[in-house]
């Protein structure tokens, strides 16, 4: 029974994460672009955050808690691991991961707009662009692609999902390392398309894994229902 109740919980919980990201990522490829260093100006990107403060923080807050969402997956694929220190060796690299990508998007979110509104040298601004884009893109990112893709090599020698899902998972990780390498060497238009490629198959994948572990019997019963 109670553990019925766990997988529904998981099953639910899943299915919020891959709605809160998807939002995030809705917003960064809409409302939020303006103010991204994609295809603007640094002048754009000031004149466009003074002029929408509380979209902006409300974006970035988003994202924040797409953040905590990421962990809140991993530590559920974690438990469904019999390899408990391997499990939690690769779970400690996602968490390191939530650091420098927090600080990041508090810089987007609080910082910038500050340094905006103090009519501050945009040069300024363009150094916590840069600062805020390698904790999240780089290093946030790329730990976070790290310790999933460890635990989900894990899970595949355990047999714990088919496959075509290794597969799956395996390649959104490999495409999210990408956006990390991508930010690195400075090449935007690359992790613009990786960070769409990656975070499709991720939160797709994520929706997979519930279905392949956590479906509740209600569901099943009712699926199985001529």
């Amino acid at each position: 029974m109670l553990k019925k109740r766990s997988d529904k919980l998981k099953f639910f919980s899943l299915h919020i994460i891959v709605a809160i990201i998807t939002l995030a990522c809705l917003l960064m490829n809409g409302p939020m672009r303006p103010g991204l260093p994609i295809d603007t100006t640094v002048l754009e990107r000031a004149e466009f955050i003074v002029a929408n403060q509380a979209l902006w923080v409300m974006s970035w807050m988003v994202w924040m808690a797409s953040a905590i969402g990421l962990f809140v997956f991993c530590s559920i694929l974690a438990g469904e691991l019999k390899s408990r220190m391997r499990a939690r060796i690769a779970l400690t690299i996602v968490a390191m991961g939530i650091g420098p990508d927090l600080i990041a998007e508090v810089i987007y979110a609080f910082i910038i707009p500050k340094v905006v509104l103090l009519e501050l040298n945009l040069d300024i601004m363009q150094s916590l662009e840069l600062i805020a884009s390698h904790l999240t893109g780089f290093l946030g990112n790329g730990l976070y692609n790290l310790g999933g893709l460890a635990l989900t090599i894990i899970a595949w020698r355990e047999r714990v999902f088919p496959i075509w899902a290794f597969i799956w998972g395996l390649t959104s990780w490999i495409l999210g390392l990408s956006l990390s390498a991508s930010i690195a060497i400075d090449y935007m238009a690359g992790a613009e398309f990786f960070t769409a490629t990656s975070m499709v198959l991720s939160t797709s994948w994520m929706l997979v894994i519930a279905y392949i572990r956590f479906t509740p019997q209600v569901l099943k019963e009712k699926w199985n229902t001529p």
